[in-house]
């Protein structure tokens, strides 16, 4: 169990991804095409997917930082290495549903992505296996503690994306002041 000055942090943590798993639950069977296995819908499912991966993360890490004893290092440990494997499956799904056919400034997008996850679960995996047992080492906990809000982000910005919310072009805001993005979903060339 980490001390007491994250013990609030991680419960707060653990109650909120349980809720927002079950808004991603929601979200799916509002657009079941993210999940219906066709081809055609491969950005849809990996998008579902990668805020999964990172809500299970979230939840699994805070949860198991809650646990008495020193449970975090292998907890975090054994959902850093399932994260990896999860992130290549998912790379390898979206090459073979064809991602790379994509415009290229979308295929740059997803590799981008597909790479902070895998960078996120190393960073983890490094943190989780320095922890040796114990969650004492207040430095290891709070790395966790900010890769878990990490995984917030990402979950929630997949999951945004996947109910049809443009994805944030903060370049393109301040570029072109005038203009709006149309509401409402991807814009052509977006990917997963």
């Amino acid at each position: 169990m980490v001390g007491e000055n994250y013990h609030d942090f991680f419960l707060g943590s653990a109650s909120a991804v349980g809720a927002l798993i079950g808004l991603l639950f929601v979200a799916i069977s509002v657009s079941p095409k993210a999940v219906t296995g066709r081809s055609e819908h491969h950005k849809e499912r990996l998008k579902a997917a990668t805020a999964m991966s990172a809500f299970l993360d979230a939840l699994v890490v805070s949860m198991v930082a809650l646990m008495p004893g020193d449970n975090l290092g292998t907890g975090s440990s054994i959902m850093a290495i399932a994260g990896i494997f999860s992130t290549v499956a998912l790379a390898v799904t979206g090459l073979r549903a064809g991602v790379t056919r994509d415009p290229a400034r979308a295929l740059f997008r997803w590799s981008l992505l597909i790479s902070a996850f895998l960078g996120l679960y190393i960073v983890q995996l490094v943190s989780a296996l320095q922890i040796n047992g114990t969650a004492s080492d207040a430095t290891h906990v709070k790395t966790h503690s900010i890769l878990v809000i990490i995984m917030f982000i990402m979950g929630i910005s997949r999951a945004w994306e996947l109910v049809g919310g443009s994805s944030p072009r903060l370049i393109a805001t301040f570029s072109h002041p005038g203009t709006a993005e149309p509401a409402g979903g991807d814009q052509p060339g977006d990917t997963a």
